[in-house]
């Protein structure tokens, strides 16, 4: 491997607290990992919304409401924004993220959570677009996230999420995500638009997984 494209190292997490202590000062680690080129995840996502909600459709994209789930400091939500979408909320639990967000001033309304272990206060049915740019690693995002994710999007709204391939097969905690998914379709909660594998998703070197589903 090219030392320029060497894998960042990071200490091994097993809890929440873990978590959020390793996104303090993104400035300093967080984002210059996330640089252009690096992490493939903002612009998927954003290249998927663009796709379902195109600048000659029937509403117009700053009027489309979108929630950035696990929106961190703003890496998706910026990518949207610049794309024309600005009606944009976020979620993220990182208060150091949040600040880093805030900052970029492309939120109406930034909300300090997670999601898939409780019910969150967003509304149900309110979303056009629900997105996730690479919410689903290690000890982030569970499986029942989706859940949620389902009941704040619009009936007939997207829900849009990549992550890191191998997550699927090294993590155990989403050996069981795709079923997951499969199971919410087969409860007509939502219905598969796509699947697509991506290489050079983060760092050159490893593949993504984008999920679209639109609810139903």
């Amino acid at each position: 491997m090219d030392k320029d494209h060497e894998l960042p190292t990071l200490p091994e997490i097993i809890s929440m607290e873990q978590i959020l202590e390793s996104y303090k000062k993104p400035q300093t680690h967080y984002e210059p990992d996330c640089a252009a080129g690096n992490f493939a995840a903002p612009r998927l996502v954003c290249e998927a919304v663009v796709r379902l909600y195109p600048k000659d459709g029937p509403v117009p994209q700053d009027q489309l409401r979108i929630m950035d789930i696990a929106a961190g400091s703003g890496l998706s939500g910026q990518k949207l924004y610049d794309a024309g979408f600005h009606n944009l909320d976020a979620l993220d639990p990182a208060t150091d993220m949040m600040k880093a967000a805030l900052k970029r001033g492309i939120y109406t309304k930034y909300y300090q959570d997670t999601i898939g272990y409780h019910q969150t206060e967003l509304a149900s049915n309110t979303y056009d677009a629900v997105v996730n740019s690479a919410g689903f690693a290690p000890g982030h995002c569970p499986p029942k996230a989706l859940d949620e994710m389902i009941r704040i999007c619009k009936p007939g709204g997207y829900i849009v999420n990549t992550m890191r391939l191998e997550y699927l097969v090294t993590m155990p905690e989403y050996h069981g995500l795709e079923r997951h998914m499969d199971d919410l379709e087969s409860k007509g909660l939502w219905r598969r638009v796509d699947r697509y594998v991506t290489d050079r998703y983060f760092y050159f070197i490893k593949q993504g997984v984008t999920y679209i589903y639109q609810k139903l």
